[in-house]
């Protein structure tokens, strides 16, 4: 009863309108007097105010049957018309407001703009976990100009979270909360910790089979250089959670710059480092973010893994494969 009770004051805030230090020291910091101001910028208020419309659709459906269940890049690669919902809902207020600005969406809304800037939607990053009742979803949208990302939004709808960031002016969280006071947001930072070994490790698996037994593969390497291994089901949390310090590190083979693109934001203005690594599908890049203090020693353990992986199939070797 009282999770039903939680769920619906969240609804209601996101219609209407801190966290305990880790291990090696990280998390939510104080409101700046300066916020005001940023959360006034055009971009980002209309980012947040599109996250919070989609993010209420996707609350009311989520306790209704799913409908129009459908398929896309493989079997278990899914999309419900919550996600069409959400996305419609995204769209529509990002046009109202910035008509000659580009959108990239993950299922097909796109327009064309000429503002030299572009919105990269994802409308529902986790998906499966919604279509299985696992709260552990969100809302990511994120608007880009010709010098990169500028403003990043991450919706955690189920905790009534709304992480954002601005580029040059930090990355913040926002309780969402009919009960949490006005003022009531907090600096992210991610952790300090500098040794891999106590390091908690989230990470991700790709929908094709081949591509997730070659990810299987080379994170088993990385499981015993780690303090552990999390694999929660939505990439933009988790990039929200590294840049909350809530976990160390982030690693996965991501498919479209729409899944890591506000997070990856997030992640930076938070003190924390992001890099490139090779994927395990040719043009889609692998991505590791964490804190400063850790990131080198990590990089280094996945190019050696990678490096190894290369020189075993150099010589004709793939692995074992089951049966």
């Amino acid at each position: 009863r009282r999770g039903r009770h939680r769920l619906g004051v969240h609804r209601r805030a996101l219609a209407d309108h801190a966290d305990e230090p880790r291990p090696g020291g990280a998390g939510i910091g104080q409101r700046p007097h300066h916020l005001g101001r940023l959360e006034a910028d055009p971009a980002l208020r209309t980012a947040m105010e599109a996250a919070r419309r989609a993010g209420a659709i996707l609350l009311e459906r989520w306790s209704r049957p799913v409908s129009g269940r459908a398929s896309k890049t493989t079997a278990t690669d899914e999309v419900s018309d919550a996600d069409h919902a959400s996305e419609a809902a995204i769209v529509e207020i990002v046009r109202r407001e910035h008509p000659d600005d580009a959108i990239v969406a993950e299922e097909g809304s796109n327009a064309a703009g000429r503002s030299g800037r572009r919105w990269l939607v994802d409308p529902l990053d986790g998906t499966i976990n919604y279509l299985y009742r696992i709260p552990q979803w969100s809302v990511s949208i994120a608007c880009l100009d010709r010098d990169g990302p500028l403003v990043g939004v991450v919706l955690d709808p189920v905790r009534g979270e709304l992480f954002f960031a601005q580029r040059g002016h930090g990355a913040w969280l926002r309780p969402m909360a009919a009960t949490a006071a006005a003022g009531d947001v907090r600096a992210l930072s991610v952790t300090t910790v500098s040794d891999p070994a106590l390091a908690l490790l989230a990470s991700g698996f790709s929908y094709d089979s081949e591509e997730r037994r070659e990810q299987a593969r080379r994170e088993g390497h990385l499981v015993a250089t780690v303090r552990d291994v999390r694999r929660f089901g939505s990439a933009a949390l988790d990039l929200a959670w590294v840049a909350c310090g809530r976990i160390d590190v982030y690693l996965e083979s991501v498919g479209s710059e729409w899944d890591w693109a506000a997070g990856r934001l997030l992640v930076t203005e938070a003190g924390g480092r992001v890099s490139e690594v090779e994927g395990v599908r040719a043009g889609v890049p692998g991505l590791l973010a964490s804190g400063p203090r850790v990131h080198d020693a990590l990089l280094a353990l996945v190019t050696s893994v990678q490096r190894d992986e290369e020189r075993m199939t150099a010589r004709g070797w793939k692995g074992a494969k089951p049966p």
